[in-house]
């Protein structure tokens, strides 16, 4: 599967946030503390997922419905 920059990204920060989640509930289950900004990072991880996970189904119904506004 070939994958455009934009996907390669996206696979990354998934990745990425998927391995920050499990570190930061396998933290909590041995009693360690973690640090403050972890959830925010994990968040804001998250958060960029889905605004371009959104931002690629705009495109694709844009691309779906042409017409001169396309």
């Amino acid at each position: 599967m070939r994958l455009n920059p934009t996907q390669q990204i996206s696979v990354l920060a998934s990745a990425t946030g998927l391995i920050l989640i499990a570190f930061h509930f396998l933290a909590m289950y041995l009693g360690t503390d973690t640090a403050d900004w972890l959830p925010d990072v994990i968040a804001c991880i998250g958060g960029f997922e889905l605004y371009m996970f959104g931002q690629s189904q705009w495109e694709a119904f844009k691309r779906r419905r042409g017409g001169p506004r396309g």
